[in-house]
This record gives C-alpha cells, structure tokens and sequence, in this order.
C-alpha cells in the first residue's frame, strides 16, 4: 500500500519526533511524494533514520467541534 500525495491525504500525518519509536503502521517518505509503509524492524528512534518518519494524526477528528 503506497499513500501518495496526490491522492492521499497527507495533512492526516505527522512527522515523528526525533525520541518517538518508530513501528510497524507508520510509513517512510520514499522521494517521490508518496509514503510507503514501515517494514522494517521496530524499536529504533526516529532521528536514526535518514529519511523523515510519519504516523498517522489521531488528533484529527473527523467530528464536528462546537
């Protein structure tokens, strides 16, 4: 599964933190405008890898806030 820019939706992702783990379900900015998924091994730091990170936002709510 490739999530790409133009047809995904990127702004529901965030970049990881240089501390956060990264895990199976966040996906790699593969230099093309895309993402690919994680699939790799688990438990090393964002800032170890020389391409940028990214998870998908839960904060982004698809509910209407009043």
């Amino acid at each position: 599964m490739k999530l790409n820019l133009k047809t995904g939706d990127p702004k529901h992702l965030r970049r990881l933190k240089w501390n956060e783990l990264v895990s199976r379900g966040d996906f790699v900015a593969d230099g093309r405008q895309g993402f690919e998924p994680w699939e790799g091994p688990s438990g090393f730091r964002a800032d170890s890898f020389v391409n940028p990170i990214y998870r998908q936002d839960k904060s982004h709510s698809t509910a209407t806030e009043k």
